[in-house]
């Protein structure tokens, strides 16, 4: 855009006509300083934006070049969406988490076909980037017959308020947008109502301290139930003077809810030493069991585990032999310290705890004949799991157990002595959408000894990442050691070079 250019210039220009330093200006100066460099930041977001729907119209085209003969159509299985393929592209190009560069590409397309008036606001440098990419991303929901009313209505609101000096929050924005659907079309609002039901989700992230963070999409009514149940008991034992805080007591509240040894705000039912309740005074009078018996029959015993059906598996990191204290990898589920697993086991609880010992040692898993069979045996899925964390396509944070384990050099089935062999440095961890990117895509994929990925992309850039699981920390953490431990062999406590290194010193003359 020729407007784009001239305006972003200018800009530019004026920042560069500022003095050094700025602590020289007065207020005034120093404010307009501060609005060009806002100007030059939005003009350049615009440029940010149609590059990206130009790298989609690029990749289709290039996509279409390569493999649509039509001689021989590709099947609907090895097809890529060219959206897909601009976002991983950007992902690494701009050092931007897969989310992140999906709603860029996600906006610049929308603004270039759909949002004639959003895209006429950003050209001219009028909408913060965050916001112009939130605002396209939330009205390509709406449909094709309604989105110009939509779009006039939301667009005029919010250059309004920020013509005001107001920057809309994202709440403001979606309530917008809802009222301006439900107006012009009430029932699309309702369709849109049903398809976010079934988005509906919880997430869980461990943090450090032993702490997990939770996240939740519900619908409202349900959230409000759960809201208001929470909400009670931490009322309730806040006026009976408990000293935990309120947002302690509603925490506690959320976690007793999957707890049946627990009330309303997670304080024990029975006392642990207090085993009365064992006795058969739950029989009937006949020796059968009686009603209370029967129905708490699957009722886990106090300070029995719960919500541990599966057995917690814990890899110990083996490295005693590097002179290194082992590290310990908790792999499924979210618990993040000794303490949990220490308390479960010492109250006698049921959890189920299995021990796994990791060499670190790369390549300990490869024999001469498993590297020439395409089957990945679980041992080494698992040595692959620990080692990459996640999705090594860059930008991608899917978790390496959501995650497939994918030859980098293509395994050869007719001649498996020839390449791609099943070994720990030619396989990686890739998410189902980019195990597809890999197979079906144009880039080039290079391994490295210890995991090392670079991937060539068809304009000819290398993108070079490097695994971040705990047995590559373990590794890293080994090799700073062995660092350390030379350097302490090459120069001596006074600053003395010794060559070679732990040779004796040599008396002065």
């Amino acid at each position: 855009m020729v407007s784009v250019t001239t305006t972003s210039s200018a800009a530019f220009g004026a920042l560069r006509a500022v003095p050094d330093p700025l602590d020289t200006l007065g207020a005034e100066a120093l404010s307009e300083v501060a609005r060009s460099a806002t100007l030059a930041q939005n003009l350049a977001a615009a440029t940010r934006l149609q590059a990206a729907y130009h790298l989609v119209q690029a990749m289709g085209r290039l996509d279409e070049a390569t493999h649509d003969d039509g001689a021989c159509p590709r099947p609907v299985f090895a097809r890529l969406d060219p959206a897909d393929r601009a976002r991983d592209h950007l992902a690494a190009a701009m050092s931007l988490t897969g989310w992140h560069a999906g709603r860029l590409v996600t906006a610049g397309v929308q603004i270039h076909t759909r949002l004639p008036l959003l895209r006429k606001a950003v050209d001219r440098g009028l909408f913060p980037e965050q916001l112009a990419i939130d605002t396209a991303c939330r009205l390509a929901d709406i449909p094709d017959a309604i989105i110009a009313a939509v779009e006039s209505e939301v667009i005029g609101a919010l250059g309004r308020d920020l013509d005001g000096g107001h920057r809309p929050s994202r709440t403001a924005l979606d309530t917008a947008v809802d009222a301006a659907r439900e107006r012009h079309d009430p029932r699309a609002a309702e369709d849109a109502v049903g398809a976010a039901v079934e988005q509906r989700t919880v997430r869980f992230r461990p943090g450090r301290d032993g702490m997990t963070s939770m996240w939740a999409h519900l619908p409202s009514s349900d959230a409000e139930k759960l809201r208001r149940r929470i909400e009670a008991a931490a009322r309730a034992a806040h006026d009976r003077g408990h000293p935990r805080t309120r947002n302690q007591l509603r925490a506690d509240a959320l976690c007793a809810l999957g707890d049946p040894n627990t009330d309303d705000i997670g304080s024990a039912l029975h006392d642990p030493e207090d085993t009365t309740h064992h006795t058969d005074s739950a029989a009937g009078a006949d020796g059968t069991e009686g009603a209370a018996g029967a129905a708490g029959a699957d009722t886990p015993r106090p300070g029995a585990s719960w919500g541990t059906d599966k057995p917690v598996r814990i890899s110990i990191i083996d490295g005693i032999a590097q002179g290194l204290p082992n590290r310990v990898q908790f792999v499924n589920g979210a618990y993040a310290s000794f303490d949990w697993l220490c308390e479960e086991l010492l109250s006698g609880g049921e959890a189920r705890v299995r021990f796994d010992l990791i060499d670190p040692q790369p390549g300990v898993q490869d024999t001469p004949d498993a590297v020439l069979k395409y089957f990945i045996t679980p041992a080494l899925a698992e040595r692959i799991r620990l080692r990459d964390g996640t999705c090594r396509h860059p930008g991608c944070t899917v978790e390496a157990h959501d995650c497939e384990i994918d030859h980098i050099i293509a395994f050869d089935h007719q001649r498996p002595e020839m390449g791609g062999p099943t070994a720990e440095w030619n396989l990686i961890c890739l998410c189902r959408k980019h195990h597809r990117e890999k197979t079906f895509g144009h880039c080039a994929y290079r391994p490295g000894p210890l995991g090392e990925l670079t991937i060539i992309t068809e304009t000819g850039h290398e993108h070079r990442t490097t695994p971040h699981g705990p047995l590559a920390q373990a590794r890293d953490r080994i090799l700073d050691h062995r660092w350390h431990q030379h350097l302490d062999r090459l120069i001596t406590d006074d600053g003395h070079l010794t060559n070679p290194p732990g040779a004796h010193r040599p008396r002065p003359a």
